[in-house]
């Protein structure tokens, strides 16, 4: 049996043998034409192009969605601190006027002082209201164009990509 198998043996490595010495020819006589590579570094060369293409689009899309965000963040920060500020002004506006109402020497010259700070506090509050719409129609209108400048930016891009 040992001699079946060493024969068998001998026989498929001849067979093997064979086949490699057919393929090491094969390898040797064919060639690849010229116009076959300059086509695939073309599709090379091309797909990287794409690719970078993507990139940039991919970067400038990332850019864009900053600054929109930035662009309604810093609105709202704004818009907020605004607001803040005029809460700060009307309880600094009361106090003071609480003090004077305090230090009244007669019921006259305490609602002297209400009236006063009526009359005041209605002035200041429509001018910050006023200064405060201004703002927050500032930052909409900002946030408007950034949007409508990065839409234009996303919708080029999807353009030449396609």
């Amino acid at each position: 049996m040992a001699k079946t198998t060493a024969k068998i043996d001998n026989a498929a490595a001849g067979y093997f043998a064979a086949i490699q010495n057919a393929f090491e020819t094969l390898q040797t006589k064919i060639e690849v034409p010229a116009a076959a590579c300059d086509y695939v570094k073309r599709g090379a060369s091309t797909a990287q192009t794409q690719a970078e293409t993507a990139h940039q689009g991919a970067a400038k899309f990332t850019d864009g969605a900053e600054k929109l965000a930035t662009s309604f963040v810093g609105g709202y920060a704004n818009f907020t601190r605004s607001l803040l500020d005029m809460t700060l002004a009307n309880v600094q506006h009361t106090l003071l006027t609480v003090e004077k109402v305090a230090g009244a020497q007669s019921l006259n010259e305490a609602v002297q002082h209400q009236a006063d700070f009526v009359r005041e506090s209605l002035n200041a509050n429509v001018e910050r209201a006023t200064n405060a719409a201004d703002t927050a129609k500032s930052a909409f209108t900002d946030s408007a164009k950034t949007v409508q400048a990065e839409l234009s930016n996303i919708y080029s891009f999807g353009q030449k990509a396609a």
